[in-house]
C-alpha cells in the first residue's frame, strides 16, 4: 500500500471528495459526532482548496525570487561561484602557494562550494524543514564570501587585479546583491511557511475525518456492507 508521504496532495484531496460524494448518497447515515458528518468533511475540503490557492500563489513568488538568487550565485556569467577561481588564482600569483592568505581564501572558497552541494533529503523531513536547510546554506555562503572580501581588502593596494569582476569594489557590489536577493527570498518564505503548515494541519484533520467516517459507516452498515465497500479503499 502506498504510504501517506508518497501520495500527492491532489490525489488525497480527490479521494476525500469521492468519499463526500459517496457518503452523501447514504440517506440514512447518522454519524454520532459532528466530525463524521458529510457537511464537516465538505467544509474541510473547501478550506483545503482555499489554502491550496494561497499555496500556489506563494510558491510561485518564492520560485521567482529563488531563481533570481540562483542567477546571482551560480548561473550568470559573472556569478558569485564563477568569480571564486579567478580570485584564488590571482591571490596565488600575488602571494604564493604557501601564503597564509591563500590558505584562508581557499578555505572560504571550499566552504562556499561545499555549501552549494545539496544534501540528501530524508523522507521524514517536512517541506518547511527542507526549505529552512536550504536558506541556512545560502546565508552561510554569503557570510563566507564576505570573509573572502575582507581578506582581499586586507591586502591593501597590492590587490589590484586586472579582471574588473574580482576587484574589491566589484565583489562588494556582488555581495550586496547576494545579500539583498537572500532578503527577498526570506520575505517570500515568511509568507509561504505558514501556508505550508496550514495545509499540512488541514490534511491531517482531513485524514482523521475520513478515518472517522469509515469507522462509523462500518459500525452502522457492517464490515461486508455495500456502503462500507464503496469507501474502505479511499485513503487520504
Amino acid at each position: 500500500m502506498t504510504s501517506t508521504s508518497q501520495k500527492s496532495y491532489a490525489s488525497r484531496l480527490g479521494n476525500a471528495k469521492k468519499m463526500a460524494t459517496i457518503v452523501a448518497t447514504f440517506t440514512d447515515y447518522q454519524p454520532p459526532v459532528p466530525n463524521a458528518s458529510v457537511e464537516n468533511l465538505q467544509q474541510t475540503i473547501t478550506n483545503i482548496e482555499q489554502i491550496q490557492q494561497q499555496y500556489n500563489t506563494a510558491t510561485l513568488n518564492y520560485t521567482i525570487v529563488t531563481n533570481e538568487r540562483k542567477k546571482i550565485f551560480a548561473d550568470n556569467e559573472d556569478s558569485l561561484e564563477k568569480r571564486l577561481a579567478p580570485i584564488r588564482g590571482f591571490v596565488e600569483a600575488l602571494k604564493g602557494k604557501e601564503s597564509v592568505v591563500l590558505k584562508q581564501v581557499g578555505t572560504a572558497i571550499k566552504k562556499i562550494r561545499g555549501q552549494a552541494k545539496p544534501k540528501p533529503i530524508a523522507d521524514t523531513e517536512s517541506e518547511t524543514t527542507v526549505i529552512s536547510q536550504v536558506e541556512r546554506t545560502y546565508a552561510s555562503r554569503v557570510t563566507n564570501f564576505k570573509i573572502i572580501i575582507d581578506l582581499l581588502t586586507s591586502l591593501g593596494d597590492t590587490y589590484t587585479p586586472p579582471n574588473e569582476l574580482i576587484t574589491v569594489t566589484a565583489l562588494n557590489e556582488l555581495a550586496a546583491k547576494a545579500a539583498q536577493c537572500t532578503v527577498e527570498v526570506d520575505k517570500a518564505l515568511s509568507l509561504l511557511k505558514p501556508i505550508i503548515e496550514a495545509r499540512q494541519t488541514n490534511f491531517e484533520n482531513l485524514k482523521n475525518q475520513v478515518q472517522t467516517i469509515k469507522n462509523f459507516v462500518k459500525a452502522q452498515y457492517g464490515l461486508t456492507s455495500n456502503e462500507y465497500r464503496q469507501i474502505k479503499g479511499l485513503t487520504v
